[in-house]
């Protein structure tokens, strides 16, 4: 259930390689250091999070389509990443551009665990639900049914007597 807010291995995949690429494109292109500092206090913040949730995605045999707008997502972040290792610091309007490109890449990460995962959560939630008031009523019935063998039991015991 849980493990459904996040996809499995594709996700862990496809932010490792977003990860990766700040890392490599932040020592060669200054010009957008404070961009790659912001997306990467992001990511750093949410990584335990994806871990987790790709731990728990793998035990529970969760979707992955659920995630794919995240995945996509990243992935063009990446390819947005090398494009700002090629731009020259005199480029002011591409400079203007892919910074902007940078930072609604982080702006749609984050609404992706307001917006999706909060549904995703609340579906969960009821799914759980769903199952307990299932699990519950296979006990009221077993109970019903001990509870009869118990008074069939007694009375035998007693017609005996």
């Amino acid at each position: 259930m849980a493990g459904n807010l996040i996809g499995g291995a594709a996700l862990g995949q496809a932010f490792r390689m977003l990860y990766q690429s700040i890392s490599q494109v932040r020592g060669t292109s200054t010009c957008f250091n404070s961009d790659f500092r912001r997306l990467n206090s992001t990511l750093l913040s949410i990584k335990p999070v994806v871990e987790d949730i790709e731990r728990l995605n793998k035990a529970l045999e969760g979707k992955e389509s659920e995630i794919e707008i995240l995945k996509k997502r990243w992935e063009e972040g990446e390819k947005i990443l090398h494009k700002c290792a090629n731009i020259k610091r005199y480029s002011v309007y591409k400079r203007w551009y892919y910074s902007k490109k940078l930072a609604d890449l982080e702006k749609s990460t984050m609404k992706f665990f307001q917006v999706y995962g909060l549904m995703q959560i609340c579906r969960d939630q009821k799914q759980i639900l769903v199952a307990f008031k299932e699990q519950d009523e296979k006990l009221n019935e077993i109970y019903s049914i001990l509870k009869n063998m118990m008074l069939d039991k007694s009375r035998l015991i007693n017609s005996t007597r």
